[in-house]
């Protein structure tokens, strides 16, 4: 009686816990059901008729335009300076004064003075300290101060064989400082190099910056962006939408709320747009997150929508 009763219980027990692993199997068919039907949920965002400018990016270190050594014309001590740096002279200001006073003669203080108009870039001997003149030729010689143009700013580049050919002199330029970020400073190609370095194969290019504002100092870094083109009424999107796999350039756009995986060929990038030359049509809907688990014919929601 009592091993009647024992395997009874155990079939009881054994009913009870085959219902609820169906009724657990069950729960997770419905969820993968639900989330099947409901998709994934992204980001997303239109392919849209702008015009597209082709930037070549480079970076540099600004100096002044022009820039000029300020030496002495007779030997002496330095007694007195009229000007810090960073001031700004015309020509002719004083600099500063020397004594010229040497055993048996009696010299009255004599000024040194600034041959340009510009800023005051740097003083190379404190007061109280000896100058010699520049005799003839200065390369011997220690300037007193640098006085330079700042009104404009000029930054040498280094350019790639690949890209040299899309470069000439007037085009435009933009260039953008981590010290003033969102800000973007206009200028133009000066000159390019007529010869290649023989080594690196890479050719100097000289821009020039307008700093009228008188915001930019030299001697910072800058990142210059050359425009070598543009162009006009482009199908284009956010440069983030591109997907590259191998030697394969893809958008995923969205259609019905399904992923629909598009071969593209692309065109002139600006470093935010990129210009899709074939694959994409304006105005499509395209997906902007989760590239690492799209694929073609996946469900998706959205969360977003630029419309």
């Amino acid at each position: 009686m009592l091993r009647n009763k024992s395997v009874l219980v155990l079939l009881s027990a054994g009913i009870i816990f085959s219902g609820t692993a169906c009724a657990r199997k069950d729960a997770g068919a419905n969820a993968a059901q639900t989330f099947e039907s409901e998709g994934i949920s992204i980001e997303s965002g239109l392919a849209k008729i702008m015009d597209v400018k082709d930037k070549i990016k480079l970076i540099g270190v600004i100096t002044a335009y022009e820039q000029t050594n300020v030496y002495s014309k007779a030997s002496g001590k330095i007694v007195k300076y009229e000007v810090e740096e960073g001031a700004t002279v015309k020509k002719d200001d004083v600099i500063a004064y020397i004594d010229r006073d040497e055993v048996g003669y009696d010299f009255s203080q004599s000024p040194i003075k600034s041959p340009v108009a510009g800023v005051v870039l740097k003083r190379f001997i404190d007061v109280g300290n000896t100058i010699s003149p520049a005799m003839g030729s200065t390369a011997m010689a220690t300037p007193l101060v640098i006085v330079g143009n700042i009104s404009k700013l000029k930054v040498q580049v280094s350019v790639v064989e690949e890209d040299i050919g899309r470069i000439r002199k007037g085009q435009e330029v933009e260039a953008v400082l981590e010290t003033f970020p969102g800000r973007t400073f206009p200028g133009v190609v000066e000159n390019v190099s007529p010869q290649a370095d023989p080594v690196s194969h890479a050719s100097k290019v000289e821009v020039v910056i307008d700093n009228s504002s008188n915001l930019i100092k030299p001697g910072v870094s800058a990142e210059v962006y050359i425009v070598a083109g543009i162009s006009k009424g482009a199908v284009t999107v956010p440069r983030q939408a591109l997907v590259r796999k191998n030697d394969d350039k893809f958008i995923y756009a969205i259609k019905n709320n399904v992923i629909v995986k598009h071969v593209v060929e692309t065109g002139y990038d600006d470093g935010k747009l990129l210009e899709i030359k074939k694959g994409l049509a304006a105005g499509e809907m395209i997906a902007m997150s989760d590239f690492n688990v799209l694929q073609d014919g996946l469900k998706v929601k959205i969360i977003n929508s630029d419309k």
